[in-house]
């Protein structure tokens, strides 16, 4: 995870040239980017990025100009608008003259047509170019995110024998929740607090912009074990319940990333979802595209499919198992499992 820093920018950074922090926030980051050379080559990488994509805003494909030069012509020969005829059209004429106002008719249809078409162009060629570049910036946040994750957990680990953030597992607990007497429910999410209460991790970087998730305040970490919501929380952690990794494991293995579509909140869906490939689903993060992934190692990357873990294995499901009852864990701690 050490080298993480050269790969994945500062969120504040990120917030930054996104217009998100404080004039009391830029001014003290700015000062810290003079002192900190490392902040300072981060912060010219973001700048090169963003204009690289306002450069590719700006590219957009535009309109045909023999169909721009078409339409103006066709509004030219139209000459000024007439006056709306009524029965009454001197009276009429005489009314709109004394109140300066000028009533304007539709052309024929082949002018609508004509007008219609510049604007279903308009739409097709600009509304695509920018919510393409909305998610874009949303996707290089989320990476963000979880490179700060990354960064925190491997302060974690080295305060603690190189071992995950875990928040312990007794008997009789269950990470799907369960009516089940004397069984109690901890949801896998919980382990992923302990950055929280740690102070590794701030609130608002468990929350991926392209969710509808919100942060926790700061200042009530102290008073849980867990996070209050689950939409405090955008993230998939890897399951805790078994064999569980550590920092002297496969560097390559998943341990965070974008929601797992085939659990709610502990709750197994494959069987309500009726695919027989339901296990090859995106995460609904960033509309199915794909999911960012943070492995072992400290690297972010983005992957199209779940088949993402060591040999090609499924992030989402645990190996050798078909049903799940909230007490199963990885038997080797190379299964990735992420579940939140």
């Amino acid at each position: 995870m050490a080298d993480q820093a050269d790969h994945n920018p500062d969120s504040r950074l990120l917030e930054m040239h996104l217009g998100r922090l404080s004039p009391e926030e830029q001014t003290e980051l700015e000062r810290q980017i003079e002192r900190d050379p490392a902040l300072a080559s981060e912060h010219e990488a973001l700048a090169a990025m963003f204009t690289a994509l306002d450069a590719e805003r700006r590219a957009a494909p535009r309109a045909p100009e023999a169909l721009t030069k078409t339409i103006c012509a066709r509004v030219a020969a139209a000459g000024a608008p007439p006056r709306v005829v009524a029965d009454d059209h001197e009276h009429l004429v005489e009314l709109v003259e004394q109140e300066n106002v000028g009533i304007i008719r539709l052309g024929s249809i082949r002018e609508i047509a004509a007008v219609a078409a510049m604007i279903v162009l308009a739409v097709g060629l600009g509304v695509p170019s920018l919510l393409h570049m909305r998610e874009r910036g949303r996707r290089i946040a989320c990476s963000a995110n979880l490179a700060n994750i990354g960064r925190g957990m491997q302060a974690y680990a080295m305060a603690n024998h190189d071992g995950l953030p875990f928040a312990g597992w007794g008997r009789n607990v269950s990470w799907e929740p369960t009516d089940a007497p004397g069984w109690q429910v901890q949801p896998n999410r919980r382990h992923a607090y302990v950055l929280l209460r740690a102070r590794n991790v701030p609130a608002r970087t468990f929350v991926c912009p392209s969710s509808r998730d919100v942060p926790m305040s700061e200042d009530q970490v102290d008073l849980y074990n867990d996070f209050p919501e689950s939409r405090n929380i955008s993230y998939a952690y890897q399951n805790m319940a078994g064999a569980r990794p550590t920092l002297r494991d496969n560097p390559d293995l998943p341990v965070f990333g974008d929601d797992n579509p085939l659990f709610d909140n502990g709750i197994p869906l494959l069987q309500a979802l009726g695919l027989r490939d339901a296990a090859e689903l995106n995460s609904r993060a960033h509309g199915g595209a794909g999911q960012n992934i943070l492995t072992l190692r400290g690297n972010v990357r983005w992957t199209t499919t779940p088949r993402a873990g060591i040999d090609g294995d499924n992030i989402w499901t645990l190996q050798d198992v078909s049903e799940y009852t909230g007490r199963e864990g990885p038997r080797r701690a190379s299964d990735a499992h992420l579940l939140k």
